[in-house]
């Protein structure tokens, strides 16, 4: 399909995106990527997360329908201890995942050059950050491209995200427990016991569609009461993040791609997951358990009951997110990292913030990590040091 460029770059506040969110929303149906990427979540970012945003949104266009789209933000940052201008994706930790987005018909690589070319001819910035991409994502073809163009560029590994894509068993069917070992599918058992003798009724899985106050603040309060609460990183614990959560879900359930299920037992909250999905696709963004009933695995029956629930929909993906846990890495051993990325203008501070990041933050933090190596072996082998024999005496 051949790809023609009009109003390829717009800045401005909120109404850049509103102008262009049902050409967006019936692109991102078109393709069918996770919510993660619609206009409404972007909004919701930078509604909770930013402060007067300046809005760079450059599309592609083809025969007048929007073909590829990527939001950035315009601000004044500093980098390794330089002053620039950063052209950085709307996107953070609880964004799950940030990528510019293409039509299915089309080439991403075509897509992402002519964004490239764009972004190349416009004055005013300095670095472009890339936030949460995904690997052989567009974005990540956008750096190796600006790499063989000889510009300075980063890549750090974010996370490496577990993923498990649903075997089929030997009826044919959809089967998450296709691909684990039987020791596991044993322990699944146990715990299910476990939880039922000590709450004294078998757990149920309850998928709630609509955001309910009651629900929502149930699942919240779980969060919060355990290790999460305690280092301050629950939802709960932060205005902005949980006008965040309160708004994915608002707009979630209106779409059709939020849920939150919750398993209970004997009117007990047990655990619960805050999520999102599609045909493709389920990702639980927030999962909480009740740490007094540990022993009975909460945590691994909710994603056993979901699971189930994924087989008997036909999504075929589960993406986990996060890190690579181990109780994630029970279901499957697959991951898909992402990774935070930039690329360096050839400005006068551009070029400094590059030299600065890499010829001296680096080294030094390089040689922190060894120093800090070193303390704690000569630690750990001053403490193994047997005492010395005494002397005999006579």
């Amino acid at each position: 399909m051949p790809l023609t460029l009009k109003n390829n770059l717009q800045i401005g506040g909120e109404g850049v995106i509103l102008r262009h969110a049902d050409a967006w929303n019936e692109l991102c149906d078109r393709s069918g990527v996770a919510p993660f990427h619609r206009p409404e979540w972007i909004l919701s970012y930078l509604r909770c997360f930013e402060r007067d945003p300046q809005i760079a949104l450059l599309t592609v266009t083809s025969a007048e329908k929007l073909v590829g789209v990527l939001p950035l933000l315009s601000k004044r940052s500093w980098y390794a201890g330089v002053p620039v201008t950063v052209l950085s994706g709307p996107a953070n930790a609880h964004s799950v995942r940030f990528d510019l987005i293409t039509a299915p018909d089309v080439s991403p690589e075509a897509v992402g050059a002519l964004m490239w070319a764009q972004l190349k001819q416009t004055q005013g910035w300095d670095i472009l950050a890339l936030p949460v991409f995904p690997e052989r994502g567009a974005c990540d073809r956008m750096i190796a491209l600006a790499a063989t163009e000889k510009y300075h560029t980063l890549k750090f590994l974010f996370q490496e995200c577990p993923v498990l894509h649903l075997q089929a068993n030997s009826q044919g069917k959809l089967d998450p427990l296709a691909g684990t070992s039987r020791h596991f599918r044993h322990e699944l058992r146990r715990f299910a016991r476990l939880l039922e003798e000590e709450t004294g009724y078998p757990p149920r899985l309850v998928c709630h569609n609509e955001p309910d106050a009651h629900s929502m603040e149930r699942f919240y309060q779980l969060e919060a009461a355990g290790w999460k609460g305690e280092e301050g990183s629950a939802i709960a614990c932060n205005p902005q993040t949980r006008r965040f959560y309160d708004t994915i879900a608002e707009e979630g359930s209106r779409r059709g791609y939020f849920c939150l299920h919750t398993l209970e037992t004997n009117g007990t909250l047990a655990a619960a997951a805050f999520s999102v999905k599609t045909d493709r696709c389920f990702s639980p963004m927030k999962i909480a358990y009740n740490e007094a009933l540990r022993r009975g695995g909460p945590g691994q029956l909710l994603f056993n009951g979901i699971l189930q629930e994924c087989a008997e929909r036909q999504i075929p993906e589960f993406f986990f997110g996060g890190t690579k846990d181990r109780y994630k890495t029970s279901w499957t051993e697959e991951t898909l990292p992402h990774f935070n990325g930039f690329i360096f203008r050839p400005t006068a501070r551009g070029g400094l913030a590059y030299h600065s990041r890499t010829k001296i933050l680096s080294p030094l933090g390089r040689l922190r990590r060894r120093i800090k190596t070193w303390n704690e072996a000569r630690g750990t082998k001053q403490q193994r040091k047997p005492e010395p024999d005494q002397k005999r005496t006579a």
